[in-house]
């Protein structure tokens, strides 16, 4: 069984599924790991040692999974030979845990260089073109679409024209830049990081420029509790800046008080004369953010509901309720915007 492994800051949930699914779609036995799949992103050894034996009697030949940083850190993937390891992208997050983006550098690019097999740099994928059809948005899915295609070249298991075909059938990824509705767009998306939002609200800006559109951007956001508190004025300050509409509210407090997030937020969020037309509103509860963004939207809007994406929890505390965004967008269509 040959391992694929995915690291990066973004973009490794997509580029996992991509490749995992091309496999299959080619013939190939393939399983993956990751945030979708797992608990944790990066399971714990005996958690993987678990899933590569029952994989193995399977029959799977291809297991490809996402490497997160904590798990490299905690050597949760000490041991596992990697046939072929690939970076989407480095920018920052987790220095809660890592303290500076040095070290965070350090532990994803320590993993990559260690060990034999193929290496597959952002420098590497950069260079593949995308002269083929692919389901997904944004220029920041093109650079996943990228290295997904440099991962599945490296594998030599068919004709490249062949591969490229193959792209054209992939499904959709859960919560990610998932269009729940059109007229308005709502679109729900993992992004939880500065550099996560900033690619997704200018996937939004791209697609509402294809569709010839004047709508609104109407962006419902928030922050994890017990993370790295310094991302959180630099979120809201891209968010106010390309969006039109800004309601900011909860995503995981955790221990932390919700409304000390929230401040921290709109500490970024100061207006001058290029952003001084732009609103900005605050509601704790992610529930009413929800239904008041979509109460406000016009048909040509598009409502961005970012940060949780696939998730279907929030985290008050250590009690973990069940919340979807994706639910919540539904209800919130039903009862605000009935046909």
């Amino acid at each position: 069984m040959k391992v694929i492994g995915i690291t990066g800051t973004n973009g490794k949930t997509t580029t996992t599924h991509i490749v995992c699914e091309v496999l299959q779609k080619a013939g190939f036995p393939a399983a993956k790991i990751g945030t979708i799949t797992n608990r944790l992103t990066t399971p714990s050894p005996w958690e993987l040692a678990e899933i590569f034996a029952q994989e193995s009697r399977k029959g799977t030949e291809y297991l490809v999974m996402e490497v997160s940083s904590h798990g490299i850190h905690q050597d949760r993937v000490r041991g596992i030979f990697f046939h072929v390891k690939a970076m989407t992208n480095i920018t920052r997050d987790h220095l809660d845990y890592h303290k500076t983006f040095r070290a965070y550098q350090k532990v994803k690019y320590g993993w990559l260089r260690r060990g034999a097999g193929i290496k597959i740099y952002p420098g590497d994928w950069c260079q593949e073109k995308i002269d083929f059809v692919h389901p997904y948005h944004g220029k920041f899915n093109e650079d996943n679409v990228r290295t997904a295609l440099a991962v599945l070249k490296s594998l030599n298991i068919l004709p490249e024209k062949k591969l490229k075909k193959l792209f054209a059938t992939l499904s959709p990824v859960p919560g990610r830049f998932e269009v729940i509705h059109k007229n308005p767009y709502v679109i729900v998306d993992y992004a939880h990081t500065p550099d996560g939002l900033e690619n997704l609200l200018r996937a939004v800006l791209d697609l509402r420029r294809d569709q010839k559109s004047v709508g609104r951007i109407l962006t419902v956001f928030g922050c994890g509790g017990d993370r790295d508190k310094g991302k959180r004025p630099t979120m809201g300050r891209l968010a106010l800046r390309q969006s039109d509409i800004c309601l900011v509210t909860s995503d995981n407090p955790r221990t932390e008080n919700p409304g000390q997030i929230i401040e921290n937020i709109l500490a970024g969020m100061k207006k001058n004369i290029l952003t001084r037309h732009k609103q900005i509103m605050v509601e704790p509860d992610r529930r009413a953010a929800i239904r008041q963004a979509v109460r406000l939207a016009r048909a040509a809007d598009f409502v961005v509901l970012a940060g949780k994406g696939h998730e279907t929890y929030q985290v008050f505390g250590s009690r973990r309720q069940h919340f979807d965004d994706r639910e919540e967008a539904r209800k919130a269509l039903q009862q605000c915007r009935p046909k």
